[in-house]
């Protein structure tokens, strides 16, 4: 018997699986639970030192990658466990910026040309992205993206990156913990802007 003949002989089959939101929503609503910040704000650091966390993150942020995404790249050292889960998750190889605005500098293997997307695990506002994405830019690789966990709720981040950068800005959850979760009108897949 296969998975299919299973499932449809299976009384309770539709309850042994999540959707897609409800997998959003556990994992929003775990975020919450471990990074609370009680002053509006999140302990990014807590969020990160969860293994069942990174795991579900890196699933649901896969799913926002562009088809043709050659390697990812994040700034060091606070985007570097989120972007390894993906990697891991993914298969993608990923580079990472050190340093800050003037001084940044790419460390690892990146190659001029490449389509890359830059992960960050917060986003307060787009200075947050912004090393990174000029920095890769500067190296000849081509953004096409910025993916984060957390965002500000900031509707100006994504604005700028776009208008500046020329970048698409794409988060998970808002870090706003009285605002629901982004939901599934921003977790569409979008046409490779490529």
């Amino acid at each position: 018997m296969n998975l299919a003949q299973v499932l449809r002989t299976a009384p309770d089959a539709p309850s042994a699986f999540q959707s897609a939101e409800q997998r959003s929503a556990e994992l929003y609503a775990d975020i919450l639970a471990v990074a609370p910040g009680g002053d509006g704000r999140f302990d990014a650091e807590a969020v990160q030192s969860r293994p069942s966390i990174l795991r579900r993150t890196a699933a649901l942020l896969s799913e926002a990658l562009p088809p043709g995404t050659d390697r990812l790249v994040c700034a060091a050292p606070d985007g570097i466990a989120v972007t390894t889960a993906l990697a891991l998750h993914t298969g993608l190889p990923f580079a990472t910026v050190t340093g800050t605005r003037d001084d940044a500098r790419l460390t690892g293997e990146a190659h001029a040309g490449e389509h890359a997307v830059v992960v960050v695990p917060l986003v307060g506002s787009a200075r947050d992205a912004a090393p990174p994405v000029l920095t890769a830019t500067k190296a000849g690789m081509r953004i096409s993206r910025v993916l984060s966990v957390l965002d500000s709720g900031d509707s100006s981040v994504a604005d700028t990156l776009l208008e500046q950068y020329g970048v698409r800005f794409h988060a998970l959850f808002s870090a706003t913990p009285t605002r629901a979760p982004l939901g599934p009108a921003t977790d569409k897949k979008e046409v490779d802007p490529r």
